[in-house]
C-alpha cells in the first residue's frame, strides 16, 4: 500500500473536494480523507511519502490528438516560425543533413502571421532540388510542397483535384506547391511509411513527454494503423499510458469484420468513435461557413455531403459505432447537427456506449446551441487553438467571433464540454490549454478576446479530467479521486486554485502516476525522499 499525506488534493468529486491524504492499493484508491485518518491504515507492507503541501490532481485527459503524428513530430522540423524566412532556414538545415533522395517532413507552418505570405514549390526548389519536401502546415489541413514531392506523387497540370481537396495552381494550372485538404494524401502516399519499430519508437516519445505534462489519458484521433501496435504493447506490459483509439473513415470495413465496437476494450485500451470530416480549418479558409469569409466570395468547403453522413452512419451505427465529426465552421456543425439528428431519429432504440461528438466547433450559429444541447452531442474543444486563431478568426469572421471559440456558452447551455489539444497541432501542455480558457488572451495582451466566453477555472480544469472520463466510463472509473477509482495523479508545484489566472501556463508538474505507478517524476520530486 502507498499512502501520500500532508498535501493539497482537489478530488473533483463534488463530494469530497479536497482531502489532505489518499491510499493506494495495486492500482486502484482505497482511502481519501484527514492526515490522520488515512494514517490508521499504515501498516508493515505500507510506504508513505510526505507531500510537504504539495497540490495533487486526478491525472489529466486530452480527449483530442493525433498520437503518432505527435511522437513524430518530435524528430520532424518545426515549422512554426514567425517568419517564412525562418521557416525556410530550418528546411535547409534539416537538408545539409540527408543524402539526395531523402524525405523531408515538417510541420507547423501559418502564412497567416507571416508578413510575405504563403510560400511555393519554387522557394523549396531553391533549397533542394534533390530531395522531396513536405511541410504540414498547423492546421494539419494544408500543405506546401518542393517540385520533386510534386513529380514523385504524380501531380501535373493534368492531375484533378481529389474528392475533398485543392491542389492549388497558378494562372498556367500549374500546381504552385500548396495542397488543400484531401489533396495533401496524394504526396503522403508515396513517403515510405513507419515500419513497426518506428511506430513504436514515436509512441514511447509521445507517451514521455505527456507524463511530463501530467496527461494520464488520452483520446486518440490518429491513424488506425497504430491500433495493433498499441495492442502488443500493452499485452508486453510495455505501454503505460490509456488510450481511446478512434477509427478512421478507412478502417471501418476492417472495424466492422474484426467485430470491433465503440466502448470495446480495458482500462488501457477501448475503442472510441468512427472519426469523419465535414469540413477543412480557418488557417487556409477551408472551414465550411454558412456566409462568406470577410473580404471574399469564399465559403469554404465541406468534404462530406449529407448523403455521405447518413450513408456512412447507417453502416457506424448498425454495428454499435459512434460518430466523431470534425466540424469547425458553423455551416459544417449545422450539417453535421442535420445528419446526426436523423440517424438519431433512425437509430433511436438502438443503446450506444459513448455520446457522439462534434471535434473543434470552432464557430457555431447560435441557432445551433440549443440543437446541439438538447442532442446531448459532446462539444470536443481545444482553448489552445485561440491563442493562435484570435487575429486570423478578426480577420477572416469579424463579427460572428461573438460565437467563436464559445467555451461558456457551450457549458452553461448543457452541452457536455470536453477538451484536448490537438497535437502536433498544438503544444499537448495542458496547462497552456488551461490558461487559454480561462484568460482567452496571449501572454502580455491587455484584454481578453470576447471575455465572456471565459470559463471559471473549475470547468477548465473539469473539461480536461472529469467531463473526458465522465463520456467513455460505464461505470466511471477515472477522471476524479475516489474511493475505488484508478490511482491515476499527478503532483504539481503550485495549487491552480490559488495561482494568479495570467500565471497558470506556468504550472509544473512533479510526477505523474498512472495506475497506482509513478511513471514520471521530475528531478526536484521529494528531493529529500528515496526514488520510488
Amino acid at each position: 500500500m502507498l499512502i501520500l499525506t500532508n498535501g493539497i488534493i482537489h478530488t473533483m468529486n463534488a463530494l469530497q473536494p479536497t482531502v489532505e491524504a489518499l491510499a493506494i492499493q495495486a492500482d486502484q484508491l482505497i482511502a481519501l480523507g484527514s492526515t490522520k485518518d488515512v494514517l490508521n491504515l499504515v501498516d508493515h507492507n505500507t510506504t508513505v511519502l510526505d507531500l510537504q503541501g504539495r497540490t495533487v490532481f486526478p491525472g489529466l485527459i486530452d480527449a483530442h490528438i493525433h498520437l503518432l503524428q505527435y511522437g513524430m513530430k518530435l524528430a520532424q522540423i518545426d515549422c512554426e516560425t514567425k517568419s517564412k524566412k525562418e521557416c525556410l532556414q530550418r528546411v535547409a538545415m534539416a537538408v545539409e543533413k540527408q543524402p539526395p533522395g531523402e524525405w523531408i517532413i515538417g510541420q507547423g507552418w501559418d502564412h497567416n502571421i507571416w508578413e510575405d505570405g504563403i510560400g511555393n514549390r519554387t522557394e523549396l526548389d531553391a533549397i533542394s532540388p534533390q530531395n522531396p519536401i513536405l511541410l504540414f502546415a498547423k492546421s494539419l489541413h494544408a500543405s506546401w510542397v518542393n517540385s520533386y514531392a510534386l513529380k514523385l506523387a504524380g501531380i501535373n497540370q493534368n492531375t484533378p483535384d481529389p474528392h475533398g481537396g485543392c491542389i492549388v495552381r497558378d494562372p498556367y494550372g500549374v500546381s504552385t506547391g500548396i495542397l488543400l485538404e484531401s489533396a495533401t494524401l496524394l504526396v503522403e502516399r508515396v513517403i515510405p511509411q513507419p515500419d513497426q519499430q518506428q511506430m513504436k519508437n514515436a509512441l514511447f516519445s509521445a507517451q514521455q513527454q505527456l507524463f511530463q505534462f501530467g496527461i494520464t489519458s488520452v483520446q486518440d484521433v490518429d491513424e488506425w494503423k497504430i491500433y495493433p501496435v498499441l495492442e502488443k504493447l500493452y499485452q508486453q506490459n510495455e505501454y503505460q499510458l490509456r488510450v481511446v483509439k478512434s477509427i478512421q473513415l478507412s478502417a471501418l470495413p476492417e472495424a466492422i469484420d474484426q467485430g470491433y465496437r465503440t466502448g470495446l476494450g480495458n482500462n488501457q485500451l477501448k475503442i472510441g468513435w468512427l472519426k469523419l470530416f465535414m469540413d477543412g480549418a480557418l488557417g487556409p479558409q477551408t472551414a465550411a461557413m454558412l456566409e462568406p469569409y470577410q473580404g471574399s466570395d469564399q465559403y469554404g468547403m465541406l468534404t462530406l455531403t449529407d448523403e455521405d453522413l447518413e450513408e456512412i452512419g447507417r453502416q457506424a451505427l448498425s454495428h454499435k459505432i459512434s460518430l466523431e465529426i470534425h466540424a469547425i465552421g458553423d455551416k459544417a456543425i449545422r450539417k453535421a447537427l442535420d445528419g446526426l439528428q436523423k440517424l438519431q431519429e433512425t437509430f433511436s432504440q438502438v443503446s450506444l456506449p459513448y455520446a457522439h461528438r462534434l471535434e473543434h466547433v470552432q464557430i457555431i450559429h447560435p441557432d445551433d446551441i440549443p440543437r446541439m444541447a438538447a442532442m446531448q452531442v459532446v462539444a470536443s474543444m481545444q482553448p489552445i487553438h485561440l491563442i493562435s486563431d484570435m487575429n486570423t478568426a478578426d480577420r477572416y469572421w469579424g463579427k460572428r467571433c461573438e460565437f467563436a471559440y464559445a467555451w461558456n456558452t457551450i457549458r452553461k447551455a448543457g452541452i457536455p464540454l470536453i477538451f484536448g489539444s490537438d497535437a502536433p497541432v498544438e503544444s499537448p501542455n495542458p496547462f497552456l490549454g488551461i490558461h487559454a480558457a480561462v484568460t482567452r488572451c496571449r501572454k502580455g495582451s491587455p484584454s481578453a478576446w470576447h471575455p465572456e466566453q471565459a470559463l471559471p477555472l473549475e470547468a477548465a480544469l473539469a473539461a480536461y479530467s472529469i467531463n473526458p472520463a465522465s463520456i467513455i466510463q460505464q461505470p466511471q472509473n477515472s477522471g476524479m479521486l475516489a474511493k475505488g477509482y484508478l490511482a491515476d495523479l499527478v503532483i504539481l508545484s503550485e495549487d491552480p486554485t490559488v495561482v494568479p489566472p495570467d500565471q497558470l501556463d506556468h504550472l509544473t508538474p512533479l510526477a505523474t502516476m498512472v495506475g497506482g505507478k509513478f511513471v514520471w517524476q521530475h528531478s526536484d520530486f521529494f528531493p529529500d525522499e528515496p526514488t520510488l
